[in-house]
């Protein structure tokens, strides 16, 4: 702890067990100095808290279970039994459908399925006046965009919905928070739903995309078939041609060779318009930028990959943009990273098509060496017959047209059924139910925490009160403080009126405070009285109402009744109240004092009282003087203390303060010793530094400091307070 001295000087002192003690109970006294503080800030503060707590609208929270299937993507083209995975991990194809779940396009659809309720309209003070007429006071009309309107309820229900996935599975907890129960439970299953249905939907023109394509496809095949048919059948009208008749056994070997031959061109063609059509696919979701159909069309597992980081970071970039805005650097950032994303797929999708037309390449080399052959058998068989080999290569071309259209269509209905069972991509686990208990406000931890920050806001209350009050609140303090003895310490009394406090040491000979004064007037004889001198005694303070004249008045009835006899000297002749204490305030300010005794020379004997109580005499403060005093005046009142000494054992001089008068300093300077009153947590320290200093610098003899109107609780030990027994006890010894 550090404490000031008079000359502004910090000792430091190390921190023992003791000064944690001390400090321990000087912040127990404190606490018990201001209690009420304590207590009423604490109690505004709950009182406060309370009534926010109970303006505190209830929220609900209602959790709906689901589970992330999983079920690998397929490529609608490839045949059944040959589809490929193309799923992402599990932990990223849980994050994937958690994003996708808080979307806007979940969000319009469980809006448009369950529309917010209208809020009630708010009727203040200024809306009533509107209604009785008072049109200037009207709200303005504002027209709302819907558009605007939609996005903020969009935005509003996007806050209230969290997707958590718990750890190490592929569950997801969907949870809505509503001022409804019912409403919550309801909306936290209709996510579920409307997910379910916009993810099946998707999936649906996926796949209807590529059976339309398929469908464009198959029409062209079926319609090259009967084109091949007709022609064959209209030549074979036209030339009147026998014996070629499907299964005929008198086919020659050339012919034979040239339906193999046939034959395998037809499979050559067929993967060459295979692979046309793929390609044919491919480059178009390449043109339209679509990813989705990218990873469906392709059996590259690059290009799987960059399309599912493409969609994955598309995704992530609409969530982002309705957290965050348009404007935000992380969404350029984004934006980057797809851009890049872009031109990776662009390039694996060339490269995708590379491969493809590498196939095309090799099948078309094989159609033309198959359609080399067949036309060297052609030649061969036209020495035969040219009209049937011409008819058996149109019939060829029409098995062969008819085969390729067979396997497009058999291809397109396995696609049309796979679209027939289809699955969404989550499934439920639980269904969200109206929760009985709000999630928000938890009134327990809320009332608990609340009554924390009470205890600790009354807390502090007191240590600021304490630390920031003008004046001393702990003796250890003003001992460190004032390099002066600390004569005695005061409790505070109480009573109902001035005389009541001034008679406290004749009705309550054994309180604190009597014994307090009783010590206090015996250190003084005990000092001066060694060679049976009168004592001058000054008492002075800081400023006014510090119990100075309490003080006199009090030693002055102690020191009586110890059978000295003593004089008492109201030297504040501003504001003197020594005469209407004594008085009881019935006589009215006597026309001559101490003033008068110094200005006009009048005798001593026509200035002194007698107080009927108590028995001391006393001079009052007399008239006021519009002057500082003279070289004469002076003078003639050393002379007049000299003259009292001589006629009173203690001369007690009760001066005005120092800081409004300079008239302390004279009577302390003839004093024999000079006593400063510091009121206990009243007098600031920076004042009672001013004041001694003025005393130390004018040559008056500081005999010690005394503190008044003390707390009970302001120090360890201030002397033995009796009991109701022990002052009994020691009233039959007053009596004998």
């Amino acid at each position: 702890m550090n404490y000031v001295s008079i000359q502004g000087r910090a000792t430091s002192m190390s921190w023992t067990a003791q000064d944690v003690g001390l400090v321990i109970r000087q912040t127990m006294r404190a606490f018990l100095r201001h209690r009420m503080l304590f207590a009423l800030t604490a109690l505004g503060v709950l009182v406060a808290g309370g009534a926010v707590m109970l303006t505190l609208k209830p929220r609900y929270t209602a959790t709906t279970t689901v589970v992330v299937s999983g079920r690998a993507q397929q490529d609608p083209l490839a045949p059944n039994g040959q589809q490929q995975n193309l799923a992402p991990p599990d932990d990223e194809l849980v994050s994937t459908e958690a994003a996708m779940i808080h979307s806007r396009d979940v969000a319009a659809a469980v809006l448009a399925q369950l529309p917010p309720p209208p809020v009630p309209p708010h009727v203040g003070m200024r809306d009533r006046l509107c209604h009785m007429g008072l049109g200037f006071l009207c709200h303005a009309s504002t027209p709302v965009d819907p558009e605007v309107q939609r996005e903020h309820e969009e935005d509003a229900f996007l806050n209230n919905l969290t997707i958590t996935p718990e750890p190490r599975t592929q569950i997801l907890d969907i949870n809505v928070v509503d001022g409804n129960p019912q409403r919550a439970a309801a909306l936290a299953n209709a996510v579920v739903t409307n997910y379910q249905r916009i993810a099946l939907a998707r999936q649906t023109a996926d796949i209807n995309h590529v059976a339309t394509w398929l469908d464009n496809r198959t029409a062209a095949l079926r319609q090259r078939w009967l084109d091949a048919v007709e022609k064959a059948n209209a030549f074979d009208n036209a030339n009147g041609l026998t014996n070629t008749t499907e299964g005929s056994t008198s086919t020659p070997l050339i012919e034979r060779q040239i339906a193999d031959t046939s034959a395998n061109l037809s499979q050559a063609e067929g993967r060459l318009a295979a692979a046309q059509a793929r390609a044919d696919a491919l480059r178009d979701a390449a043109a339209r930028g679509d990813a989705r159909a990218a990873v469906a069309l392709s059996q590259e597992p690059i290009l799987v990959a960059t399309a599912n980081a493409l969609m994955q970071l598309q995704s992530t970039r609409q969530e982002e943009a309705a957290t965050y805005g348009p404007q935000h650097p992380r969404l350029r950032a984004l934006d980057q990273q797809i851009a890049a994303t872009r031109a990776s797929l662009e390039a694996e999708t060339q490269a995708a098509l590379s491969t493809i037309r590498e196939d095309q390449i090799s099948a078309r080399a094989e159609v033309q060496r198959l359609n080399e052959n067949l036309e060297l058998l052609r030649q061969k068989a036209g020495g035969q017959s040219a009209p049937q080999a011409e008819y058996r290569t149109l019939d060829q071309e029409a098995q062969s047209a008819r085969a390729v259209y067979e396997t497009f269509l058999e291809h397109a209905k396995e696609v049309v059924d796979r679209a027939a069972l289809l699955q969404p991509p989550i499934a439920v686990v639980s269904h969200a139910s109206a929760p009985d208990m709000p999630s928000f406000p938890n009134r327990k931890k809320i009332g608990l925490g609340l009554m924390a920050v009470a205890l600790a806001a009354g807390a502090g209350a007191v240590l600021l009160r304490d630390y920031f009050a003008a004046g001393f609140t702990e003796i250890e303090r003003l001992r460190a403080a004032v390099p002066l003895p600390l004569l005695a310490v005061v409790p505070k009394v109480g009573g109902r009126s001035e005389q009541t406090v001034r008679r406290h040491v004749i009705d309550h000979p054994y309180s604190r405070a009597t014994e307090a004064v009783r010590s206090l007037v015996m250190q003084l004889s005990m000092r001066v009285h060694e060679g049976g001198q009168p004592l001058c005694l000054a008492i002075t303070s800081a400023g006014p109402e510090e119990g100075k004249s309490t003080l006199a008045l009090w030693m002055a009835t102690v020191a009586r009744r110890g059978g000295q006899k003593v004089l008492v000297i109201d030297a504040d002749h501003r504001r003197g109240m020594l005469d209407q204490y004594l008085t009881d305030g019935t006589t009215g300010r006597p026309s001559l004092g101490m003033s008068d005794l110094v200005t006009t020379g009048v005798p001593v004997a026509d200035v002194i009282r007698t107080d009927p109580d108590t028995g001391f005499d006393y001079i009052p403060a007399g008239r006021t003087m519009q002057h500082a005093f003279s070289p004469v005046e002076i003078r003639r009142l050393r002379a007049i203390l000299a003259e009292l000494k001589r006629s009173y054992e203690l001369v007690i001089i009760d001066c005005p303060p120092l800081l409004g008068l300079s008239d302390a300093l004279v009577h302390a300077n003839m004093a024999d010793q000079v006593i400063f009153v510091c009121r206990w947590k009243s007098t600031a320290q920076r004042a009672v530094m001013a004041c001694l200093e003025r005393l130390e610098a004018c040559g008056a003899p500081l005999a010690g400091v005394v503190a008044t109107m003390v707390e009970d609780n302001a120090m360890d030990v201030m002397g033995y307070s009796y009991g109701n027994r022990d002052i009994k006890i020691l009233s039959r010894f007053d009596d004998k």
